[in-house]
Parts: C-alpha cells; sequence; structure tokens
C-alpha cells in the first residue's frame, strides 16, 4: 500500500512539472513564414545607397563628447537624485531603492560587452556615460530645467541614446534593468566600436545583451530566459508566437530591411532579438555574425550584403532552420542542439538497409539515405535513451512517454521526414514529419534525404542523453 501511494505521489509530481516549455498540445502548428527561392541579394534587399540622410553620421572611433557636467543645484531643486558608478551616472526622479543597484549593473556589464566586443578591457577604464531615468513621460519639462534633456531629443518609445547620453522611461522592475542593459550596449558599440551597424543589427544585438539574469547580485547578459516570469513585461518571445500565428511571419532578408523608423513600435524589436538570437547561436552563422562587429560603422545595405554573401552556400540549410526555430520558439530554445544536422549525406541505400543512432540531445539528424519519391521504406527502432531529469531521469523508448506531449505527439516519440537542404521550397520540408515509433513505413512524395528526430522541445534537450537505434530498409 505504502509503495502505491509512493508511486502515485511520484506520478503526480512528474505531471505537475508540464509547464510552458513543454506546452501539452495537440494544436496544428502555427503556419511559418515563407521563405523565398535562391536569388541574389541584390533582389531581396533595396539597392545600394547610405543611409546618411536617414540617420545621424558615423563617428569616428571614440569620437563623442564627455558626458555632461550635471549642476547639483538644478537637480536638487528639481527633486532629482545621482547614483555614481564607476561607469555610469544615473539622474533619476523614481524612488524605488531598486534604482540605487544601476551603477552597479552597469559596471558589471561592462568587461561582458568588452569581452563579446572583443575590446580590451584596459581601454574601458576610464569609460563613463550618464543615464537619465524618468519616472514617466509627464517628467520630461522637470528634467529639461534640470539641464538633462536637449531641445533637440527626438521622440523614442522607451529608451533612447545618444554620444555619452541615454534616456529611459521608467518599466517594471526586471524590464527597466533591461532597457539600461540595451541603451547600455548601444552606447559601448559607438564608443568602441565606432557604430552599431543597420537597424536590425543594431537593435538586435541591444536585445541580445539587453537580456540578462540579475541574481544574488550578479549579472549575466545574453541569455535565453527558461520561463517568462524570469523577465516579466520583455515579452519578445511572445511578439514572434503572436506575430506567427497572425501569419506575419518574417524571414530574416525581411528583418534586414528594417528602416531607421521602424523600431517606433514593438514588433520590430522582437524580429531583431530573434535575429540577432538565431545569427549568435546556430552553428552555420554564429562565425560570421560574431565577426559583424567589426564593420559596425557600415550603416549601408551593404553591410547585411556582405553578411549574407560570406553565408551563401550554407543559405537553404540556414533559412530551414530559421523556419523551425520561429514556429517552436519558446523560452529556453536550444538554436544550437536544435540546428538540423546535415551528415553524413544522403546516398544510396545499401541492399541490406542502414543502421544508424538518433541521438536524443539533437534536433533533425541526416540518415544518410537518399530516398526516392513513390518508393516505399520500413523503418524500425529500439533501444532506451533519457528524455528528461526532472524530477527524475526519464527512460524513454522510441514509442515516446504519453505522459507528456509535444507537437500533438508523445515526448521522446521518433519522428521522420524527408528534405532536400537545398530547396528552398515554402514551407520547409522538415516541418512536414511523420511518426515512426517502434516501426513504420514512409513513401515520400518528393525525393531527398531521410532525417530523423527524437520529438522533444529545443528548450528541453540539453538534459537528454543517449540515442534510439534505428534500421532502414528498402520495402
Amino acid at each position: 500500500m505504502l509503495r502505491t501511494l509512493v508511486l502515485v505521489i511520484g506520478l503526480i509530481s512528474i505531471i505537475a512539472v508540464s509547464n510552458n516549455t513543454f506546452a501539452q498540445t495537440k494544436k496544428a502548428p502555427p503556419k511559418p513564414p515563407a521563405s523565398p527561392p535562391p536569388r541574389a541579394l541584390g533582389d531581396l534587399l533595396d539597392p545600394p545607397r547610405a543611409l546618411g540622410d536617414l540617420l545621424d553620421p558615423p563617428r569616428a572611433l571614440g569620437d563623442f563628447p564627455p558626458p555632461p557636467r550635471l549642476d547639483d543645484a538644478k537637480l536638487k531643486a528639481a527633486g532629482l537624485r545621482k547614483l555614481i558608478g564607476t561607469h555610469l551616472t544615473l539622474v533619476t526622479d523614481v524612488p524605488d531603492k531598486e534604482i540605487d543597484e544601476f551603477p552597479t549593473i552597469f559596471d558589471q556589464a561592462v568587461p561582458q560587452w568588452a569581452a563579446y566586443f572583443g575590446v580590451d578591457i584596459a581601454n574601458t577604464k576610464n569609460w563613463h556615460i550618464v543615464g537619465y531615468l524618468l519616472k514617466d513621460k509627464d517628467q520630461t519639462t522637470k528634467f529639461a530645467e534640470a539641464g538633462c534633456v536637449p531641445a533637440d531629443l527626438p521622440p523614442f518609445l522607451n529608451g533612447y541614446q545618444k554620444g555619452a547620453e541615454f534616456w529611459l522611461y521608467d518599466q517594471p522592475a526586471y524590464y527597466r534593468r533591461h532597457l539600461l542593459l540595451h541603451e547600455g550596449t548601444h552606447a559601448f558599440m559607438a564608443h568602441f566600436l565606432g557604430g552599431g551597424g543597420p537597424p536590425w543589427f543594431s537593435e538586435g544585438l541591444a536585445e541580445l545583451m539587453g537580456t540578462h539574469s540579475w541574481k544574488e547580485g550578479r549579472l549575466q547578459l545574453n541569455i535565453m530566459p527558461a520561463q517568462k516570469e524570469d523577465v516579466p513585461f520583455w515579452g519578445r518571445v511572445k511578439i514572434v508566437q503572436n506575430e506567427l500565428a497572425a501569419n506575419r511571419g518574417m524571414m530574416p532578408i525581411d528583418i534586414m530591411k528594417y528602416g531607421p523608423h521602424a523600431h517606433l513600435k514593438n514588433e520590430p524589436y522582437g524580429w531583431s532579438w530573434a535575429a540577432a538570437y538565431f545569427f549568435d547561436r546556430h552553428p552555420l552563422t554564429a562565425k560570421s555574425f560574431r565577426a559583424l562587429n567589426k564593420n559596425v560603422s557600415n550603416r549601408s545595405v551593404d553591410f547585411s550584403r556582405e553578411f549574407y554573401n560570406e553565408l551563401l552556400a550554407d543559405w537553404p540549410a540556414i533559412l530551414q532552420d530559421w523556419q523551425l526555430f520561429v514556429t517552436e520558439l519558446d523560452y529556453g530554445y536550444d538554436v544550437g542542439r536544435a540546428a538540423t544536422t546535415h551528415s553524413p549525406l544522403g546516398g544510396p541505400l545499401p541492399a541490406a538497409g542502414k543502421k544508424l543512432k538518433v541521438a536524443a540531445d539533437r534536433g533533425w539528424q541526416s540518415a544518410g539515405v537518399a530516398v526516392e519519391a513513390g518508393k516505399t521504406y520500413r523503418i524500425t527502432a529500439s533501444g532506451r535513451f533519457q528524455i528528461a531529469k526532472q524530477p527524475l531521469p526519464w527512460e524513454c523508448e522510441p514509442n515516446g512517454i504519453t505522459l507528456r506531449y509535444y507537437q500533438g505527439q508523445p515526448l521522446g516519440i521518433l519522428i521522420a521526414s524527408v528534405s532536400d537542404p537545398a530547396d528552398s521550397g515554402t514551407p520547409a520540408a522538415l516541418l512536414r514529419w511523420q511518426v515512426v515509433g517502434l516501426e513504420t513505413e514512409l513513401t515520400p512524395e518528393k525525393a531527398g534525404t531521410l532525417y530523423l528526430r527524437l520529438n522533444e522541445n529545443p528548450a528541453g534537450m540539453a538534459d537528454n542523453s543517449g540515442h534510439a537505434d534505428v534500421e532502414v530498409r528498402r520495402k
């Protein structure tokens, strides 16, 4: 009786851990953004042109006026307080004591910016800027009278950076720290790199570096939040999910076309973050994306054109994984593990069939088998692997675990698809898959390479281990 009670309690605990990361849903996935056929970037982006008439002209490296000298008497008369750190002076009318941590948070961000952007930390020793945190937009006059708002400050949504200064409208706790780090990223890039690149890159990097963890006095930039409760009011994942559900999904080329005024709305921030996060983490793009930091003084279309041209050979595969990314995007999404494995290349299926292993901690994996349209193949699977660790290790077989579902199928069940990475069809072929389980027959409508995957949310792949043993035979 006691043993039965323990098992029942354990089962209830397992079911209770189901959350956003492992949503038990059988809804059809949202429609992915359209993948354009391969063509020259000149057909996809506007013709090369300078943006000098739309954006402030780029400055020479470090060519910014020093931060302004503040009049303490005027600040006091206006009811403003001044907080001072090594790299930041913050002027605010927000009484919240959490604001007192802002200079410390900013100081901890500086070495992380330096490491990411390849800046010698010694060169940041004397860097200092001034920020203004306004309780609300109605307080602008008060700050202006204290000499904290220039007459030419343009309208902005939530935050704005110029030279050695930035302005923020107060937000809920997490998001105002996010804005602090977002505008701080702009200021760091402008001062030490000479610019920020075109809007999609500038805002994408600021969003990427602004997404953070602040726990027990320690700051970590450039994170993927594990759950929405960690980043209240941030909403970047939700923006992409909502836009996709409304059939307004975007491909990378579309995001690269953002003009200088696009980010007066919230949606471009979500898409710019998504592009930066994807490119920064994907194995086919990460190196080229990080190298863009060396060219951020260029804000013309050539910046994006050169990035595209460098990735041209892999672009169809990148677009395929982008569609998978935005379709399955959730908190904790692991781009590196979810990236499709295209090796080994598809080859003829031996007469005796082919045996292979499908890893539990990776996304779609090439079986190395080229299949023919209209031909039937038998796929069988066996073995045991771990599909989760919490609250206890979950042992699983290729027919999955029905206690938890993902994409309308049991977690861990083996699925299959046929794709040609060079085919930029709409939508990505790997979004159309067939359940294998322990055994199935597959008759593909189009020829291509066979891909296999154990059904799992990309946010949950990191704690998986082991593999399924699979055999593919011609019927």
